[in-house]
């Protein structure tokens, strides 16, 4: 009996007590303000030595210039054009050059916007039927490039190989081994991966190529990292000295270059290289000629590597010209 008055009495009890824990479990359950969320610094790349963008490209001009499509020079440079050591612009092309260093090793991003295709040029040291070199800077300065790279070696892989420059075609003999960048008439560069024989013509898209190159391999495509690096003579994972020419947007290109492990920098292998290619905002880059052919050539020298005892001549080069006349 003692037993069922206490049962009794414990059943009052929480019966009684029952709507406080309601509201103490509909208050705990109630939503509480968010603490307000800690602000971060942003996040500044410093590698990039103040990359230019769009913004930095040419004025709109009432008369369009251009170039004829052969092996011509370009215009004579403007002195005035000189805005530094580092920078050149007049009403057809801008250039400008940022140098700076990066695990361990000195590098050059040059940016080029040219006012038409034509001003994306290559030249050779006595015709592309010939296997003549010489030092690149003797071939840019004849050209009168503003600024001017190496280019393929465009003899170096025959008798196989695709050389068509300046809207000539000279060999046609692809075999799957390397990737070719193919430049059209728009200026505008396309990658055929590893194509195999009669891969490639002279007209893509139904525009016509007005350079081939048939190097590689392709470092960025589409803002999207290469996929093959197996380039068993192209130093693929041993650092080296590394070239590189990039499409940014519409007549805008970019050129990248790291230095030498043998005077003072680590070099890269291809690898790196191409992620310091997309690291650096390439759209598509092409893997060019390294090691001692790699040259950047501008206001009338090369620039990079200028301590090589050694630099290796040339077969041939990628520049750009100025179309301006002010005549």
């Amino acid at each position: 009996m003692q037993s069922i008055r206490t049962l009794l009495c414990l059943t009052l009890c929480l019966f009684l007590l029952l709507p406080s824990f309601a509201v103490a479990e509909i208050y705990i359950s109630a939503p509480t303000e968010k603490p307000a969320e800690k602000e971060t610094a942003p996040v500044i790349d410093l590698a990039p030595a103040s990359l230019p963008d769009e913004s930095d490209g040419l004025e709109e001009t009432d008369t369009h210039y251009s170039l004829p499509i052969d092996f011509s020079p370009g215009k004579v440079p403007l002195e005035e054009g000189y805005i530094s050591e580092y920078e050149y612009k007049d009403p057809t092309i801008h250039v400008i050059i940022n140098k700076g260093r990066e695990n361990d090793t000195t590098y050059f991003i040059c940016d080029v916007w040219i006012a038409d295709a034509s001003q994306l040029r290559t030249a050779s040291a006595d015709g592309f039927d010939s296997e003549m070199t010489m030092p690149g800077a003797k071939i840019a300065k004849r050209m009168n490039a503003v600024v001017a790279i190496d280019g393929d070696y465009f003899f170096y892989t025959k008798p196989r190989g695709f050389i068509l420059r300046q809207g000539n075609m000279y060999l046609n003999r692809t075999t799957g081994g390397r990737d070719v960048l193919l430049i059209d008439e728009d200026g505008d560069f396309h990658i055929v991966h590893k194509p195999e024989k009669n891969g490639c013509s002279d007209t893509i898209n139904g525009k016509k190529v007005i350079n081939g190159f048939f190097f590689g391999p392709a470092l960025v495509q589409n803002g999207e990292l290469g996929t093959d690096f197996r380039y068993t003579d192209m130093a693929t994972n041993y650092p080296s000295q590394r070239m590189a020419i990039a499409q940014m947007g519409k007549l805008h290109y970019r050129i990248v270059c790291c230095e030498s492990p043998k005077r003072g920098s680590v070099g890269m292998t291809l690898r790196e290289f191409a992620v310091f290619c997309q690291s650096k905002g390439c759209v598509t880059a092409y893997n060019l000629d390294g090691g001692d052919s790699t040259m950047l050539y501008f206001r009338g020298e090369k620039i990079n590597d200028v301590d090589n005892p050694n630099p290796r001549d040339l077969a041939d080069i990628i520049y750009f010209a100025s179309a301006y006349d002010p005549e």
